[in-house]
């Protein structure tokens, strides 16, 4: 019997021996399937092991890498995201395969072994190929790593910085819950540094993604107010590129009042009714709402609990520690006698908040 002739990987003819011909299925024993040239155990539904079932089909060295972090695959040097691992395998082997095949999927527990590998793994693989038919093993590499946005988590790589400074434990939180949605565009916090280690009132974020600093900071501000300055700071070279790479800092001065505080300006008492390029208010006395520019500080009026004692010709509020009597200048018809309740005081007259 002649020998096929050998093109690079391609053989035109599946070579069977004379023990395959006496057997039409695999032979089992022990609830295992072996080869019946070779006696090697078989994996998947070929009825020849890899050694023995040569495929008539030219192909190239499938290398699959994957990043299990996000899952995401490289393919034409791009990483590319898929939901179900088969759809990794099935585009990367189609492209090395030079003809019309299907790619069967890998079994279940495969799959979740595959998706459990952390950043580090190489092994072989297996993918069964159906062609004209037949199903051929075509062995494949497999290489689980992190794709280059992932792999700055964890680590001190930062290309752009956000100083908050009159920060409180609300828009830091904020901050942080708005970065932690962009994690999976290779987007985080890699360093927090407080000025005072204790207090966050002063603190810098460092940003792996200076587009997203800039985005970031503004959304604070529309949502807390504040002045942004921004600067950038060359650090390094590109040296393939030549290109001259900057690190970002971006300050971001919060003013000292929120959202429902109450202010006074001109003689006039203002709850905050929201923050932005400017703030929204509401004049306690006449109802009537305007803007005021978005300064760093205005006359912060604190609330206090005070208590009822009058009702009748008009309300009277006391101060149960101090005893300070004031006028009740917006009272509620359902206040009773000696309630306590939450004002903000002015001279003589005290303002329900």
């Amino acid at each position: 019997m002649s020998k096929p002739k050998k093109f690079g990987r391609t053989i035109h003819k599946v070579v069977k021996t004379h023990k395959a011909a006496r057997h039409k299925s695999s032979p089992k024993k022990f609830g295992k399937r072996f080869c019946p040239n070779c006696g090697n155990v078989l994996h998947g539904t070929s009825e020849l092991c890899s050694s023995c079932s040569i495929p008539d089909f030219k192909f190239k060295d499938i290398k699959i890498v994957l990043c299990t972090s996000c899952h995401s695959y490289l393919h034409k040097n791009k990483w590319t995201k898929y939901q179900d691992v088969n759809t990794a395998i099935s585009v990367t082997a189609l492209e090395g395969i030079k003809s019309f095949v299907k790619i069967k999927k890998i079994s279940k527990e495969l799959k979740e072994e595959i998706d459990s590998h952390k950043a580090g793994i190489k092994d072989d693989l297996n993918i069964e190929v159906v062609h004209k038919t037949q199903i051929f093993d075509i062995p494949a590499k497999l290489e689980v790593t992190l794709c280059p946005k992932c792999s700055k988590e964890g680590t001190q790589f930062f290309d752009s910085t956000i100083q908050l400074r009159n920060c409180t434990e609300e828009i830091l939180a904020f901050a942080r819950n708005e970065v932690k949605k962009q994690q999976k565009k290779g987007i985080f916090i890699t360093k927090e540094v407080p000025l005072d280690k204790y207090s966050i009132k002063d603190i810098d974020m460092f940003l792996t993604n200076q587009t997203y600093a800039k985005t970031l900071a503004e959304k604070i501000k529309k949502n807390f107010g504040g002045t942004i300055k921004k600067n950038a700071k060359h650090f390094s070279l590109n040296w393939q590129t030549t290109k001259t790479l900057y690190r970002l800092n971006i300050l971001l001065q919060l003013p000292s009042y929120k959202k429902n505080d109450v202010i006074k300006e001109d003689n006039h008492l203002y709850k905050i009714i929201s923050i932005g390029d400017k703030i929204r208010v509401e004049d306690l006395r006449t109802k009537h709402k305007t803007s005021l520019p978005n300064k760093e500080s205005y006359d912060l009026l604190h609330p206090v609990i005070f208590q009822v004692i009058k009702r009748y010709p008009e309300y009277e509020v006391l101060d149960p520690n101090t005893y300070y009597q004031a006028r009740l200048m917006n009272p509620s018809k359902k206040l009773e006698i000696n309630q306590k309740i939450k004002v903000i005081i002015d001279g003589s007259e005290a303002w329900m908040v």
